[in-house]
């Protein structure tokens, strides 16, 4: 029986399409039944369309289906790939410009602060409820993998589900897979590398934490002569440590936060420090309304041939390794992934609870977090924190509890950096009020 594998999010036309394109690929699931599952009917099956012609155009044996329904396309799944946005990117910018109005502006608005946890206020309910379609009408052993962010705290929600295996991904983990990235930063042949090295954090706040050349000599203490980055710079003489995705770790950090720029009525578009500008909605919607485009001249009646060949990359599709990883179990790879999963010790000074990014081993018995040992406890103690922030974003998301929300505020460093007490519920009240009609839970708890 071929693999079945179910697309939570599957009208998404940033995410689909170099995911059909890797399936498509792929000598171990070139044969895998894709299920695409969205509420947005029109989206979902033009998605459908697109991949069934690429299908068709390659000689793929790749079977394509569509459906509004989660459960149909959860059932039997031995893999469930989640990737959603709830509210779409009218609420992210929501998510940047109330906060920016209070005084509160940050680079990507994510996974922390605000915008963290209006995200997880939206995403979270639904993350819950694949994990119970997953646990009642899944494959017995199926896996769920969440790329939906923040990525820690979506898993951990799903992770309230009894007996379901839940496992995060984000694409920043391209840098430390890469031997060219290392190697540069270790001043050394890429061919010095021994791969992989060992990494340890939260997700958008993970570094490399040892880093080896094949004759055992270690290379993180040399970087400092060969980096650059002023934020790698700063946590190499700070922790020893190695930063990837340097531009999320400053959002960890209010003191790496300044702006370089007044705030002039958007929070869009601001430069602050270090180089970085804000997002801009405008850009962000433009990558997939001109992927969705493409995709309705491709499967307009009439059209012409399309290929592989033909369909743009993605933006972050070099960092999408899903596909990779369902293979290494299929085919019994062995292989080591860097992956978000529940520390049980992996890493053994922050909370064994914490969905930590680290090195996992995966094969045909799933995916084993690899122990990493400790980190520097200053480190530690910093991410302890933000820790202890996801578990009270997951308390208020599946209860729709307007006092947790605000200990979650509370919480946030970057908050409480930039209001006092009452910006904050201020803040929150209008936040909350902005996006009640993608917040049933919290209408339900009035």
């Amino acid at each position: 029986m071929p693999v079945k594998i179910a697309m939570i999010g599957g009208g998404s036309s940033s995410f689909v399409p170099p995911l059909v394109r890797q399936f498509i690929r792929s000598e171990v699931l070139g044969d895998a039944r894709l299920a695409l599952m969205d509420v947005n009917e029109e989206r979902v099956r033009v998605m459908e369309a697109l991949a069934k012609k690429l299908v068709d155009a390659e000689g793929s044996n790749l079977e394509v289906s569509s459906t509004l329904d989660q459960r149909e396309a959860i059932a039997d799944a031995d893999f469930v790939i989640v990737a959603i946005s709830v509210g779409g990117m009218g609420a992210w910018e929501l998510d940047m410009e109330i906060p920016g109005k209070h005084g509160l502006i940050m680079h990507v608005a994510d996974s922390i602060g605000p915008g963290g946890l209006m995200r997880t206020l939206r995403n979270a309910p639904v993350q819950a409820s694949v994990a119970r379609d997953v646990a009642e009408v899944g494959a017995p052993d199926a896996w769920v993998f969440n790329y939906t962010n923040p990525a820690p705290v979506e898993a951990l929600s799903m992770l309230t589900v009894p007996g379901v295996n839940v496992i995060s991904l984000c694409s920043c983990t391209a840098a430390p897979s890469s031997r060219a990235w290392l190697a540069a930063r270790a001043g050394v042949d890429p061919d010095e590398i021994a791969m992989p090295p060992i990494v340890a954090g939260i997700n958008h706040c993970a570094s490399v934490k040892e880093l080896r050349a094949t004759d055992g000599t270690n290379l993180v203490p040399g970087m400092l002569d060969h980096v650059e980055n002023p934020v790698e710079r700063w946590a190499l003489q700070t922790y020893g440590v190695l930063p990837y995705c340097w531009t999320h770790w400053t959002e960890f950090y209010p003191q790496l936060q300044r702006l370089e720029q007044e705030y002039e009525g958007t929070a869009q578009s601001v430069k602050m420090r270090y180089g970085i500008t804000t997002h801009n909605m405008e850009y962000e919607r433009s990558r997939p309304r001109m992927l969705a485009d493409l995709a309705k001249q491709w499967t307009a009646p009439g059209a012409g041939a399309v290929s592989l060949a033909d369909l743009p990359p993605g933006d972050e599709e070099e960092g999408i390794e899903v596909i990779e990883i369902l293979e290494a179990i299929v085919a019994n790879r062995n292989e080591v992934h860097i992956v978000n999963a529940p520390n049980n010790g992996a890493i053994p000074n922050l909370p064994s609870d914490a969905m930590v990014e680290v090195c996992a081993r995966v094969n045909r018995y799933g995916v084993h977090p690899i122990y990493t040992g400790p980190l520097d406890e200053a480190l530690a103690g910093h991410l302890s924190h933000y820790v202890s922030m996801q578990r009270q974003m997951v308390r208020a998301a599946l209860t729709g509890d307007r006092r947790a929300a605000l200990h979650a505020l509370l919480l946030d460093p970057t908050t409480a950096s930039t209001l006092d007490a009452d910006e904050t519920e201020a803040m929150l009240d209008e936040l909350l009020a902005a996006q009640a009609e993608h917040l049933p839970l919290f209408a339900a708890a009035a």
